[in-house]
Order: C-alpha cells, then structure tokens, then sequence
C-alpha cells in the first residue's frame, strides 16, 4: 500500500486514486505519484497498461471516473482553459494533413498559445530547419517524430507530457530525441514521458513510475528502485577451457554458478554481493586450480531486473 500523495508547490503533477474503466473494462486502476517541477518523470509499463489513458485524462481529452489530479495546482476538468496554457503533449499518434507543410503547421499551433516560442528556434532545437518548407506527407518517421516533439513545446508551457516519443524508431533516432529530450530539462521544463523501454527510463528519467495492469506499483529513482528490489551482482567469466563435470561440482561447492553459452566455449555467471570480490575469490581459487581467466565481466543489477521482481512479468512479455 503507498502513501497517498498532499497538494505542495514543488508539484508539478499529483495524482491520487485516479482511475478510468471502458464499461467493465478497468484502464486504470489507480494512478497515484507526484512529478516533481523541474524533473524528467517516467511512466514505465507495457503497452496497455493504462499509460495514454492517464495522458488524455492529464491534457483534458478524457474524464476519470475517480480520484484526484493536479496540475500545477489546477484540476484539468475544473479549468481546461487554464490547463491549456499550463502544459502541453505529444500523443503517440497525430495525424495531420499530408499537404500542409512543416512551418504551416507549427504557425497553426503557435496561433492557439497566447505566448508561443519562436517556430525558427524550435525548428533547430529539433533538427528540422532545413524541412520547414516540406510537406508531411515527405518527412521520415523519425521526422515526423520530431515534429510532433516541437508542436509539444510550441506553447511553451512549463510542463510537457511525451507519451511514447521513440517508439518504432531506430536506435540513432531515439538517441537524437534523448538529446532534445535532455535540452528541455536543462531549459527548466517539467517532463511526464510514457515509454515501454526501460534503458530509455533509466537512461533519461530522475524518478519513474511502475506502472502495470493500470496500477502504480512503485515510484522511486531507478537507482532506488533497483537496490530495493534486486540483490547482489553477476560475474560473467569464460576460462581458458571448459571445465571438467568433477570441476564444476567443485565450483558449485563454493559459488554460486550458472552455466550457458555454446559447450565449446561456455560462460561461467556467478552470483554474490559484490562482483570484484568474487572475482578476487574467483582468481585465486582458480589458480590453485591450474585453470587460467580468459575474460570477466561484472553486470551490476539493471532496472529490468528491479521491474520484473516488482510486477512478475517482463515488459514485453
């Protein structure tokens, strides 16, 4: 059970008990966390864990059936005028006429913002100067990505809501956005991102949400996360042979091991506390052995591996 979240000037978001069903169907269970002003804040959760459900009802698209939401103070359907100038969003889906092009398109939405940014400086935030003039219809995927980015922040609200920005790019694409993404936070803007990757959320985010099943099941910063929920670390060696049956029974005796790899050239992972001090055991222990270290490797607990021990399940199961 988590605490239940008080109004404060230093939030930017708070949710409490926020749920949504479809008739008898529950999008959202309960959503409650605080973002933090100033803060890039991670939903992680698969796809139809309630994710763009909580984002429409954040930008007003979508009433909840109950709870409490605060933006910046404001309740959206109290005052969905005012939340319009109070933050802004990019859905994972926006459609927009193939023939209008780049800067028509953002000179349309800056028309609705009673203080918009200037479109030519967004447009080389983004990387899309030299495209102003191209219609929709000709911009990549990653463009239209990036487009639908800048449209986000043309209103120049102090919070920004991304609901799956890199989702079906490629891994140059998504780096370039992590850039962009990264710029705003250090402009001073308040970032909600929704996404399903979770490298993405602990590569980009100061606090995360696990969200699954339309619950919020923990909020932390991903290195909290990940040393409240995993233990220990892994060794992964491979030795200068493969190992005798009589030899690993031995190993096994003293460490914790796991096998894989092909039989030619397995890979040893051992588990414990502290991966430089089993490997400090490791070596010697091998060197009385006679059996010699080809290559080791220490892999510290991910926030993967945290997710799966908070919900059961991976995130693309």
């Amino acid at each position: 059970m988590h605490a239940r979240v008080s109004a404060s000037p230093d939030w930017a978001l708070e949710l409490d008990g926020v749920t949504k069903s479809y008739g008898s169907n529950p999008a959202l269970v309960d959503g409650t966390f605080t973002v933090k002003r100033g803060e890039i804040f991670g939903l992680l959760g698969p796809n139809g864990a309630g994710k763009t459900t909580l984002v429409e009802i954040l930008l007003g698209i979508k009433h909840r059936d109950g709870g409490t939401v605060k933006v910046m103070g404001v309740d959206p359907e109290a005052a969905p005028r005012q939340i319009r100038e109070l933050i802004s969003g990019q859905l994972q889906i926006s459609p927009f006429q193939d023939k209008i092009r780049v800067h028509e398109l953002l000179d349309l939405f800056a028309s609705l913002y009673p203080h918009p940014r200037d479109v030519h400086e967004l447009l080389d935030l983004v990387g899309l100067a030299a495209k102003k003039q191209a219609f929709y219809e000709r911009l990549s995927g990653g463009q239209k990505q990036r487009l639908a980015l800048a449209l986000a922040l043309v209103g120049d609200t102090d919070l920004v809501i991304l609901d799956e920005p890199t989702t079906g790019l490629d891994a140059q694409i998504r780096r370039e956005l992590h850039a962009v993404i990264l710029e705003l936070s250090r402009l001073g803007k308040t970032i909600l991102l929704t996404t399903h990757y979770i490298e993405e959320a602990e590569k980009l985010c100061a606090r995360v949400a696990i969200l699954f099943r339309g619950r919020v099941h923990a909020v932390d910063t991903p290195q909290a996360l990940i040393a409240r929920y995993t233990e220990g670390e892994n060794l992964e060696v491979t030795l200068d042979r493969a190992i005798t049956p009589e030899e690993l029974v031995q190993l096994k005796a003293r460490f914790s091991v796991v096998v894989s790899g092909a039989d030619d050239r397995p890979v040893y992972r051992l588990h414990g506390n502290q991966g430089e001090r089993l490997l400090v055991e490791l070596v010697l222990y091998l060197s009385q052995q006679g059996i010699g270290l080809t290559e080791a490797r220490i892999r510290r607990p991910s926030l993967e591996e945290a997710y799966l021990t908070i919900t059961g399940s991976r995130i693309d199961a």
